[in-house]
């Protein structure tokens, strides 16, 4: 294998978004274009295509002073099946709210790394906590109107008033809650809790479709048409990776290398979970597989991620190829001005997409880099 990359296919796995390819499209070619004055790496990013029913592709040529590298950038679409889940109406995120608590909050699952992981444990109990203070401030305040009114009023005066108030304010403070991304986080802990417990045949599905593709690519590595495969999987992305490489790793050939970059984790909120004893042995499968590297970035600031855990030995898997497998931490502070470092840490959200955009300061971490520069994921191998 050359030192240098000629040719890359990418194949990236979105988090719990319905933003499809669209989105992720213009967000690269932005962002690409942004990082290519921090590192000297000039990009040019094709038009974006369909190349399979539930694929679209971009292709992607890097130059510098160092060589040319060209990367077919495919993205792995999933977000119809988010649409179709992606719940609107307060009672059926308070029902998913109930159901979060249960698994996560009631068992006791995550006590152990409530220690470590201080940060990520307020966003878990952020949901229960804001919904459960909204519900009350309403029904509170709402109470002491119609004892106000009722002195004065007619019953039914005093009944509409009130519950016009709790409406009102339930409302307001549900919006509030939207644009504080309070039901994005509960999206990405209800479908956390729910895929270890409910069977989605229509996902398994789509991950085997994925999972096909990335083998036929593999082939190409065997034949020399490619250099490297990389698999990059964000956010709730990363948990159903392990299905995927699961099922690549015992198709292909062990000769044939598959590079994989996870970008903020939330593998622990299944493999975390008692009943999820089979996600746990395919863990157990992948960790024990020569032929893949897998490198990890997970930040402190990142409320929705376990930063810098080895989700292998968390869960008690003990890696024959440990050395392939590397847990970093992005170290954002060091890629941002301290004025915008700041400003990012206040915004859970943005920082969770972090990982996807150009920097402000040369460093270590740099996702165009790895997605379609020169070096293998794995510097240096051979």
């Amino acid at each position: 294998m050359n030192n240098q990359v000629k040719k890359r296919e990418v194949f990236y796995l979105s988090g719990y978004d319905p933003r499809g390819a669209r989105y992720y499209y213009g967000l690269y070619k932005s962002e690409a274009q942004l990082q290519s004055k921090i590192n000297a790496l000039n990009v040019k990013v094709s038009s974006k295509i369909r190349t399979d029913k539930h694929i679209q592709s971009w292709e992607i040529k890097a130059s510098s002073t160092e060589g040319e590298t060209t990367s077919n950038y495919h993205f792995l679409e999933w977000d119809d099946l988010i649409r179709g889940e992606w719940k609107k109406n307060v009672f059926s995120l308070i029902l998913d709210l109930i159901f979060y608590v249960k698994v996560y909050l009631l068992s006791g699952a995550f006590r152990r790394y409530s220690k470590d992981f201080p940060y990520q444990m307020v966003s878990l109990f952020y949901p229960i906590v804001y919904i459960s203070l909204m519900l009350l401030l309403s029904l509170v305040s709402g109470w002491f109107l119609f004892e106000y009114l009722d002195n004065t009023y007619s019953l039914w005066v005093s009944l509409f008033f009130s519950s016009f108030l709790i409406y009102s304010m339930i409302y307001l403070l549900l919006l509030l809650a939207d644009k504080m991304a309070l039901f994005w986080l509960l999206r990405i802990l209800v479908f956390s809790s729910k895929y270890t417990y409910d069977e989605k045949p229509f996902l398994n599905q789509r991950m085997e479709h994925f999972s096909q593709k990335i083998i036929e690519s593999l082939d190409k590595v065997k034949s020399k048409e490619v250099d490297e495969v990389l698999f990059v999987a964000h956010s709730i992305g990363t948990i159903l990776m392990i299905s995927i490489l699961s099922k690549v790793l015992k198709e292909i050939d062990s000769t044939v290398n598959i590079s994989v970059l996870t970008l903020g984790e939330c593998i622990p909120l299944v493999s975390g979970l008692p009943k999820a004893t089979l996600f746990r042995k395919k863990m157990k499968y992948i960790a024990a597989q020569p032929n893949i590297y897998l490198l990890d970035y997970a930040s402190l600031i990142d409320g929705a991620c376990f930063p810098s855990l080895n989700y292998f030995s968390d869960s008690g898997i003990d890696s024959s190829c440990q050395e392939n497998f590397e847990f970093k931490s992005p170290r954002f502070h060091t890629l941002f001005s301290k004025r915008s470092y700041k400003k990012i840490r206040r915004n859970k959200y943005f920082a969770h997409f972090l990982y996807l955009m150009s920097s402000e300061i040369e460093g270590e971490y740099d996702y165009f880099k790895m997605t379609a520069g020169h070096d293998f994921l794995k510097k240096g191998i051979k």
